[in-house]
């Protein structure tokens, strides 16, 4: 039973190749989390934050073993977004010090999100993942999904990538570009999607377009839930979505 409720969770999202979603997914995240009211914390592996001390980054140039494993303390989920260029960095800071049995000890599971897009290159991360990671990892893969990519849907399947992460049965999420009626839309409420995503405005506001995309990431995310958050998910409410998803269900009864 102690060990049940001490358990954590670090949720890793990265890859170096640019325009990913990697920040998309991560606020995605945050805010599927904050729906449920469970208690988490998103974080950004920067280059330097001297010229920017946001309370979401984390310094690589003051990064030490004692500091990362204190900033992971202060919550039992970490959403921990490694900007892009910086995954070759983790990777050496996550080998040089040992953080594999540091976890371990501190009781922390963790899962690697590695986005990717049709180009092949975006590929090359999960696979340099795999290597770092190996087993003591759980992967999920999350395609950001745009026309180009739905054009040519095999390239990801035919990819030596593909069966890398099939050898670790990774979980494979489709995200949904935002599109462009929804990027006029917030332009129209001057307004960035990282902000929404962070805020508390609820999907409806921002139009039926808006509410569409929202709840099919939400989804996507809750498909994977258990595999994402295991057993640090510890829900303090209930979200309106699900409730008037079930009043609906109700009448259809």
């Amino acid at each position: 039973m102690e060990s049940e409720t001490n358990m954590k969770k670090l949720i890793l999202i990265q890859n170096d190749y640019p325009s990913t979603g990697k920040s998309t997914i991560a606020r995605c995240f945050s805010r599927y989390l904050g729906q449920y009211g469970v208690s988490h914390q998103m974080k950004t592996l920067v280059d330097d934050a001297s010229a920017d001390d946001h309370e979401h980054h984390i310094d690589s140039t003051r990064l030490t073993r004692r500091s990362f494993m204190e900033t992971l303390e202060e919550s039992p989920i970490t959403i921990l977004e490694v900007s892009t260029g910086m995954g070759e960095f983790f990777h050496k800071f996550y080998q040089n010090h040992q953080l594999e049995t540091a976890l371990e000890k501190a009781d922390f599971t963790l899962s690697v999100v590695l986005p990717v897009t049709s180009e092949g290159d975006s590929f090359d991360s999960v696979i340099e993942s795999a290597e770092v990671f190996s087993d003591h990892a759980e992967y999920l893969i999350a395609h950001l999904i745009t026309s180009s990519y739905e054009d040519d849907d095999k390239v990801w399947d035919r990819s030596y990538a593909a069966r890398v992460m099939d050898m670790f049965e990774a979980v494979e999420l489709y995200i949904p570009e935002v599109g462009f009626q929804v990027d006029m839309v917030l332009r129209s409420e001057h307004k960035e999607l990282a902000e929404v995503l962070m805020g508390k405005m609820p999907a409806e506001d921002l139009g039926k377009d808006f509410v569409k995309w929202h709840n099919r990431v939400m989804g996507q995310i809750d498909s994977a839930r258990q595999y994402l958050f295991g057993e640090a998910f510890k829900p303090t409410t209930q979200p309106k979505l699900e409730e008037k998803k079930t009043r609906l269900k109700a009448r259809a009864a």
